[in-house]
């Protein structure tokens, strides 16, 4: 639960990031542009590299806890019982709207467990390498900026 309202926090605030890293890239000269593009290429992972390798680790570490969490289980009943999302996680969030509560519930709360946090991995890694990626081309960008108005002068 903890991690979708970080997930959906976090693709909240890339919006504005990226909406500003387009500003500023569209200030830039042609020149500044071909520099940008080239530095990040070389300097920086991509940030669906960057992303793919935040899911692994997410999906890595949620296995060892759910693993840990059904062998406590195992222990204690004698039986592993893999159910939908919505039996281990009481709690909900929901917009109050209808059709987009409906689907949450179909997409997210109605699924296995395991698929539900799989997807969960999915979204945040997705919505911290936007951040992460965001914020990164704005310091590239304003790092640039200051260097070629220096040689400039």
């Amino acid at each position: 639960m903890v991690f979708n309202t970080i997930s959906f926090w976090l693709l909240v605030l890339a919006v504005p990031l990226w909406a500003m890293r387009w500003r500023f890239y569209g200030l830039m000269s042609a020149r500044e542009k071909q520099i940008f593009k080239r530095l990040v290429s070389r300097r920086h992972e991509s940030g669906l590299g960057f992303a793919a390798r935040i899911f692994g680790f997410l999906v890595a570490l949620a296995a060892a806890v759910i693993t840990l969490v059904l062998g406590l289980r195992y222990l204690k009943h004698g039986t592993v019982e893999i159910g939908a999302y919505k039996e281990v996680m009481r709690s909900r969030i929901y917009s109050g709207v209808e059709p987009v509560d409906q689907a949450l519930d179909i997409v997210h709360y109605n699924q296995l467990f395991p698929i539900a946090v799989l997807t969960t991995c999915a979204v945040l890694s997705i919505a911290f390498a936007l951040v992460a990626t965001g914020l990164r081309d704005i310091s590239t960008i304003n790092r640039l900026r200051r260097r070629v108005e220096r040689l400039q002068n």
